[in-house]
């Protein structure tokens, strides 16, 4: 499949899309600006070389082609599933890149998604606010348009929480609403503009709550961090449900579901490596970056090793990694015993650190800040490179800020518990191991239902919070400290301007 013939299939998937009565034209001329945005680099820089992570997955992917599997590389054995899709596209068109484009559907698919999941917990207005986050941000449109897992993942894991209302009961989000004379509130905190003419789920719900469990599965296979949200979503199944007996039966078929998804992988990788793996081996990896004698290694512009020779300078005065680079399960092992004990031998400064991971998980700049300031995409004028920085920046406050004090004006039942128990989780792995924007991706359209939900009404979102005190002071609270981490490393994203 060439480029031409790829561009066509997406155009084409659209026009189609016109014809389906549920998507409006805000919606429409949503998807349109995401797809644009998403394409127009995969043409421009076709040839950009591949950087750090996404050579990996190439090399990966290639293993895969041809026959050999998944294998370790540095160290580090990954997770299968994107090596798999990209494997799965040369295989089949002969080119890798070709995967961009599907990217491009996958993130078109992630729009509606969180279009219809809005539309059906905070309304019309905030639905098109939603989806015009997401298809304009252009941090998910490099993503889609470059060769790293972000894309996939951030619409499984979306697709999955949006999945739980699903097992819950809850109708389907996003039909055409009934005029009615006032809002209706609904489990997440909410206010509808609109009673929704609903249709009954005709899917039974232990088969709804095995598609939760199938796509947490997929997240599994996709990253490895995922392995442990299993309990988090257990918890969100029976949320305001305790003593339901139907809401612990969805929780076991979720969990049979989850484990049947990733045990065919699990077997074949713990027989060809001979050590039990569930997805990936990376915790030693992830522990040698950021617990040792060295700050914690992020790779963002400006603050992080932008070569090798500097990577190399910056990790020499650490300890060496263990001598095991071609054996990754006895490397990981062996990194792993290292850092617990680098963290037992400095306990105060292991804490110490752990503002500093977040605040690199929560850099408002992102991985497209490094491709424009090394010039990886050529060609642009000085003004557009410091107008998507700019972008960059502003895209990473509104999501945020704007999805923290939505949360605690607007959310209420299962996803803002849900919701915010699978970003505390995220955050707090951070907080042990090293930071990168790149792991705050696939989190974001999870603040953008609540930060549409704000944008959507603020003065009605400012007034609920001023009714609350304890909501009221909670979002000061929240936000004060997550703005003073984004904050953190601002600066580095322009050359002259990169420490406070």
């Amino acid at each position: 499949m060439d480029r031409k013939r790829g561009f066509r299939i997406v155009i084409r998937s659209l026009v189609r899309a016109r014809d389906v009565p549920r998507l409006d034209r805000s919606l429409l001329t949503a998807l349109l600006l995401g797809a644009a945005v998403r394409i127009v680099p995969i043409e421009v820089w076709w040839r950009r070389p591949c950087i750090r992570d996404e050579c990996t997955y190439r090399d990966l992917a290639g293993s895969i082609a041809r026959g050999d599997g998944m294998v370790g590389t540095k160290g580090w054995l990954w997770a299968p599933g994107y090596p798999s899709v990209i494997a799965a596209h040369a295989s089949l068109f002969g080119r890798l890149n070709t995967v961009k484009y599907t990217q491009v559907a996958v993130a078109l698919l992630t729009i509606w998604l969180l279009w219809r999941f809005t539309r059906a917990h905070f309304g019309p207005r905030a639905a098109t606010i939603a989806a015009f986050l997401l298809a304009l941000s252009p941090t998910h449109a490099f993503y889609a348009s470059s060769l790293w897992s972000e894309c996939f993942y951030t619409a499984i894991l979306f697709g999955m929480v949006s999945a739980i209302g699903w097992a819950r009961g809850e109708p389907p989000g996003g039909l055409e609403a009934a005029p009615t004379a006032a809002p209706t509130p609904n489990s997440s905190g909410g206010d509808q503009e609109a009673a929704p003419a609903v249709e009954p789920n005709r899917v039974p719900a232990l088969l709804r709550a095995a598609a939760v469990g199938i796509l947490l599965g997929a997240c599994v296979l996709f990253r490895g961090v995922a392995t442990y949200l299993l309990p988090l979503v257990a918890i969100t199944l029976v949320w305001g449900r305790w003593r339901s007996g139907a809401a612990w039966r969805s929780v076991v078929a979720m969990g049979l579901a989850a484990a049947l998804t990733v045990a065919p992988y699990s077997v074949y990788a713990t027989q060809k490596f001979g050590a039990l793996i569930v997805s990936d081996r990376t915790l030693g990896q992830m522990l040698w970056l950021g617990d040792n004698d060295y700050p914690p290694v992020s790779f963002d512009f400006g603050n992080g090793p932008i070569d090798e020779d500097e990577f190399d300078a910056m990790t020499s005065s650490g300890r060496p990694h263990c001598p095991f680079e071609d054996d990754a399960i006895a490397q990981d092992a062996c990194e792993t015993r290292a850092g617990i004990q680098w963290i037992k031998d400095h306990p105060v400064e292991f804490v110490e650190r752990m503002p500093l991971r977040v605040a690199q998980l929560l850099n408002p700049h992102s991985l497209l800040t490094r491709n424009l300031r090394t010039g990886h995409w050529k060609g642009l004028p000085n003004w557009v490179d410091q107008a998507l920085v700019l972008a960059v920046v502003a895209s990473s406050f509104v999501v945020l800020l704007g999805g923290t004090l939505g949360l605690f004006a607007r959310g209420r039942g299962w996803y803002a518990v849900g919701s915010a128990l699978i970003v505390t989780y995220h955050v707090a792995a951070i907080a042990c191991l090293a930071g990168l924007s790149r792991y705050r991706v696939p989190l974001e359209p999870l603040w953008m239902v609540y930060a549409a939900g704000f944008l959507a009404d603020p003065k009605a979102a400012l007034a609920a919070l001023r009714a609350d005190p304890r909501r009221g002071w909670g979002a000061v609270l929240v936000g004060a400290i997550l703005l003073g981490l984004m904050m953190w490393f601002l600066p580095t994203g322009w050359r002259s301007w990169k420490t406070w």
